[in-house]
């Protein structure tokens, strides 16, 4: 319930330029950004999460801007589930490299390369449970309508290490509220259909405390599987390292 009052009163995801000086994130969507960290800037963006299968507190992204083009990243979760002992693992390590620059209809465009640290455990996030993905690659556009709204997408995919490949599609439209906060809705999901294959929606909302800091919350579920469903609140910040 909480879900679909907050799907209805939440139309989309607001693009924000990195030149404009704000902090650029990868959450609270499933939809990637296209925009890299700054040149010399740690940047964290954790999330606290719960779910119908077990509590995430938190999860993280740490990624640092190497150029103005390339950034490396780190995801790692901290995780309960019930009955078991509270754990900490490395989820993932990888890069983003920005690829296009957006010209008239051609969207802001860079590419993600990750490399699953565990391979018996796969992106919590995407509530998937099949255990061999090793690695994913996923292209992240974004389009913008006006100064106040505009579209991110993804389209990618993941490997096993039993050799198969699995399709990755996230599409998320944004509207600007006011001078420091953004909406969003979203659907995503994998392809071909399969057991492990699932479709879900979800939307949020973010706050922008100042150019360095942001607060986001939101919800989600699977069109195939209603009692799938989550809820999520996020910090996201960055800090310079190097001059």
């Amino acid at each position: 319930m909480f879900t679909r009052i907050l799907l209805l009163s939440m139309i989309s995801f607001a693009a924000f330029a990195q030149s404009e000086g704000r902090i650029e994130t990868d959450r609270p969507d499933q939809t990637e950004c296209p925009f890299i960290v700054k040149k010399g800037f740690l940047q964290a963006e954790i999330g606290f999460n719960r779910s119908n299968r077990e509590y995430l507190f938190p999860t993280s992204l740490l990624k640092y801007g190497v150029s103005k083009r390339f950034e490396l990243r780190y995801v790692s979760v901290l995780a309960k589930e019930p009955g078991m002992e509270t754990r900490f693992q490395t989820e993932a390590i990888g890069f983003k490299w920005a690829l296009f620059q957006p010209f008239g209809w051609k969207p802001r465009t860079s590419v993600i390369v990750h490399y699953n640290w565990d391979h018996q455990n796969r992106d919590f996030s995407e509530k998937n449970l099949r255990g061999h993905s090793i690695g994913d690659v996923v292209f992240t556009m974004q389009n913008d309508f006006n100064e106040r709204s505009g579209i991110g997408y993804n389209i990618g995919t993941e490997m096993h290490s039993n050799g198969s490949f699995e399709g990755i599609y996230r599409v998320a439209p944004n509207v600007l509220i006011g001078k420091k906060g953004y909406a969003y809705v979203e659907v995503f999901g994998r392809f071909p259909a399969s057991e492990f294959a699932d479709h879900s929606y979800d939307a949020g909302f973010a706050y922008y405390v100042n150019e360095d800091v942001k607060l986001d919350i939101s919800a989600g579920q699977s069109f195939l599987h209603p009692e799938d469903h989550y809820i999520a609140f996020g910090l996201s910040f960055r800090f310079r390292v190097i001059r």
